[in-house]
């Protein structure tokens, strides 16, 4: 990312309002470029805003408050750390305002500028809601909000001042608790500072060091829409208002690259990292890096791919992924089993009609001609009608046989949902196999620059590894296009004539690039429009050779006409799981009468 300044002495005019506000001439300020171009005020609250948020806030307790938090209740994460982010938002405006009355207005004519290029999110839900309320508020714009929302600002706002972090951490969870949780937890512990503050020390040295790889994955077991140290830290440093929508397309285009430096040793490390925390690879390193070059082009070049049967099935010396893989597991199950019926019963109406439309396909027909087979029964029309229908033409089935990959979409923003996500892959697989088409299920996410498939079974397996999809878990990023090309490598080698791709996914492709050492290629992060477009792009790119590509939809309502994008008229969105065998048999049967 460039900027280049018209004015040098803005930008040390900038840096020395941080500087003063947090009374600390060592930190260095985070990237403004975006706001100082839309507007001088903006880019000085923002510098003010920075340095307030160091001198105010200890953002290790909250860091801590939150691990502690949701490590021992039954919290709602994505509600807490919306509460967090506000809470602590507010209490250093407060502070800001009260120790420097003159940024108010600055803010103000910021606001203003930062309006004009801002597009507010259309799928709101409660939290967001409540940022929207207090922005147009500072604003001094008035909007309707439902009582709920209005009831949680005023709580939030009632408060004036707040002598500390614990003081805030004590709000958030009065704001919680009495809006959310009805009841209190076991939170005794923060009614006493002392005892406070040890607690959250503790949890906050203990579980989040930065270098750490292993405190990665718990943050990843623990959180739920991001990283929760991720989450903190975009409290940190930046503005409430950036979570509340994006820059408009011009300004979005200059802050969209998101790349990760690291240098050629870690590069080196980075392989045997991951089949630490994945498991080994299935296939010998040649065979990878024939696959790499095939597929590893265009917005993927320099990415990798590891093929995996996971670490319950590989040797592994990772006792904690094991643990968390086989606890994810047991979750799975439990989820699958406390409605085996309705599954038991989608599973044998999928397979009743999956091998109902290929008997079908195979059947042979047989039509009246003037030609072909000899029908004796028609010889006595050839003196007594103009019937000249005497044979049969013979229609054959010419389609051959099918094979079928079912890839599941395994990155963090499917955490809510693994239960549903494995049960419906196990669901799809246990139908197929019964109807005897060769079948293979497999995973996707990605971490750092690799794409990690995960294999539950392969198009032979016999029946009893089905229960190896149970093992799905979701962590880390996406990267869809890549994942999608790299299965079809192999699924189009296969001799079967019909090929189809089943994909269960949410539709909302996500990476970053890593750069190796001081060479950074310049390409953008795999998100957004530019990533929807690619996956789009690559299933076409399968279909046009010949895979038969349906998309089953996993994410919110909100967020179909991603899935639409990708998969055109090929997807299905199912609310009800008792549905699921029927539409999912029914979009089979299209595809596979009409391809």
């Amino acid at each position: 990312m460039k900027w280049i300044y018209e004015d040098y002495d803005r930008d040390q005019r900038l840096k020395n309002i941080m500087w003063t506000v947090s009374g600390d001439y060592e930190q260095d300020l985070e990237s403004f470029e975006k706001y100082s171009d839309l507007s001088k005020d903006l880019a000085v609250y923002y510098a003010a805003k920075a340095g307030a948020r160091r001198k105010y806030m200890d953002w290790k307790l909250i860091k801590g408050y939150l691990n502690y938090r949701l490590r021992r209740t039954k919290a709602n994460a994505q509600l807490l750390v919306g509460i967090t982010e506000v809470c602590t938002d507010q209490a250093v405006e407060r502070k800001l305002l009260k120790e420097r009355p003159g940024m108010e207005e600055i803010r103000e004519s910021g606001y203003e500028a930062l309006m004009e290029n801002f597009l507010l999110s259309k799928n709101k839900d409660l939290i967001d809601k409540v940022k929207y309320l207090i922005f147009f508020r500072q604003t001094g714009k008035s909007v309707q909000m439902d009582k709920k929302v209005v009831d949680v600002v005023n709580d939030i706002e009632s408060q004036n001042d707040f002598k500390d972090t614990m003081d805030v951490i004590r709000k958030i969870e009065q704001v919680y608790v009495d809006h959310f949780e009805g009841e209190a937890a076991d939170i005794d512990f923060i009614e006493e500072d002392d005892k406070a503050r040890e607690t959250i020390e503790h949890f906050s040295e203990a579980d989040f060091e930065e270098e750490s790889m292993n405190d990665f994955m718990q943050e990843e077991y623990y959180g739920e829409q991001e990283d929760l140290s991720e989450a903190v830290d975009r409290m940190a440093n930046h503005l409430m208002v950036e979570s509340m929508g994006e820059m408009k397309k011009e300004e979005q285009e200059n802050t969209s690259e998101k790349t990760i430096s690291i240098d050629e040793e870690t590069a080196e490390k980075i392989q045997d990292k991951i089949a630490h925390y994945y498991g080994q690879s299935y296939l010998p390193k040649e065979k990878v890096k024939s696959i790499e070059k095939k597929v590893c082009r265009s917005v993927h070049e320099g990415c990798r791919v590891h093929f995996t049967d996971g670490v319950l099935r590989t040797s592994t010396d990772n006792n904690f992924q094991v643990k968390y893989v086989q606890k994810q597991l047991e979750k799975n199950v439990a989820f699958y089993n406390n409605n085996s019926r309705v599954h038991k019963r989608n599973i044998f109406k999928l397979k009743e009609q999956l091998i109902k439309t290929l008997a079908m396909e195979q059947e042979t027909s047989y039509l009246p001609s003037e030609y072909g087979q000899i029908v004796p029964q028609r010889l006595w029309k050839v003196e007594h009608t103009d019937d000249t229908r005497l044979f049969n033409r013979i229609l054959k089935n010419e389609k051959g046989g099918y094979a079928v990959d079912v890839l599941l979409d395994a990155s963090g923003s499917q955490k809510n949902r693994q239960g549903s996500v494995a049960s419906q892959g196990y669901i799809i697989s246990q139908a197929l196999t019964l109807a005897q088409i060769p079948n293979r299920v497999m995973s996707f996410s990605s971490f750092l620059d690799f794409t990690i498939l995960r294999r539950f079974r392969d198009y032979d397996s016999p029946i009893e590894e089905n229960k190896n999809i149970f093992e799905y878990y979701a962590t880390g990023n996406n990267r869809d296009g890549l994942a999608i090309r790299a299965v079809c490598e192999a699924l189009i080698q296969r001799q079967e004539d019909n090929k189809i791709l089943i994909i269960l996914s949410d539709g909302k492709p996500n990476d970053m690039k890593i750069a190796k050492g001081s060479t950074i290629r310049g390409e953008a992060s795999y998100r957004g429009i530019k990533a929807i477009k690619d996956t789009a792009k690559e299933v076409r790119a399968a279909r046009k050779n010949g895979v038969l590509v349906l998309g089953v939809f996993t994410g919110k309502e909100e967020e179909l006409y991603a899935e639409k994008y990708i998969y055109g008229k090929d997807f299905i969105y199912n609310r009800n799981i008792e549905r699921f065998s029927d539409i999912v048999g029914t979009f089979l049967k299209r595809i596979i009468e009409n391809y």
